[in-house]
């Protein structure tokens, strides 16, 4: 339990970071942050739904309370974040997931720091006769209205421009674009996009490298 009310700490510290990176972490503007902030509370009710469904106990009355609250909170990210992230998709550390919602997450799992915007789906690709699940590193960065589908790994720093569709694993700290996705740079360093909310929905001509 102590661990939850920890994460939880450190999840809401990184959402108020990024909406107010001027703000200092006070009190009120963390308190401010957690009443405002739609996708920390999809994100919190995932940790919840990911104990009930990995940490099985029935010795444990922490078990049955999360399992007890797990159909309400589900609803909650179905209904009012309208998304859906299945039970055992592992978020490492703190991540952002979108205040808009639209997220469809069939992930294993998701790396710390990694900001996942809105309208972006992660699946199968079972037509390419790769059925399995997308693994997200840490540090990664994903636009809106992306598409990450099949047994691939988005390697640590890397960046998924909107509008991409990804169907292979890409090396750490790759930029992809497009549909079907390219790698338009390699070693690009991504902590300014992971620094606020803003979209970018392409790098600057100069630092684009190969079109």
């Amino acid at each position: 339990m102590l661990q939850f009310f920890t994460q939880f700490a450190a999840d809401t510290r990184f959402y108020q970071r990024l909406k107010h990176p001027q703000q200092a972490p006070t009190l009120a503007a963390l308190t401010m942050a957690a009443l405002r902030s739609p996708g920390l509370w999809m994100l919190t009710f995932h940790r919840i739904i990911h104990f009930s469904s990995s940490r099985r106990n029935l010795r444990s009355l922490i078990w049955w309370l999360a399992r007890l609250i797990e159909i309400p909170v589900h609803y909650f990210n179905t209904v009012f974040c309208k998304s859906e992230l299945l039970g055992d998709c592992h978020i490492k550390g703190s991540a952002y997931l979108p205040d808009k919602g639209y997220l469809t997450c069939g992930a294993r799992s998701i790396g710390d720091g990694s900001m996942i915007h809105d309208h972006v789906t992660f699946g199968y690709a079972v037509g390419k006769g790769n059925s399995g699940r997308p693994q997200v590193g840490n540090n990664v960065w994903i636009g809106p209205n992306c598409i990450i589908a099949g047994g691939l790994e988005i390697g640590d720093g890397s960046t998924l421009l909107p509008g991409t569709y990804l169907t292979y694993s890409v090396p750490p700290r790759s930029v992809v674009r497009g549909n079907p996705g390219r790698i338009i740079r390699e070693e690009f360093d991504n902590a300014g996009l992971r620094a606020s909310l803003a979209i970018v929905e392409a790098l600057p001509e100069a630092e684009a490298g190969k079109s």
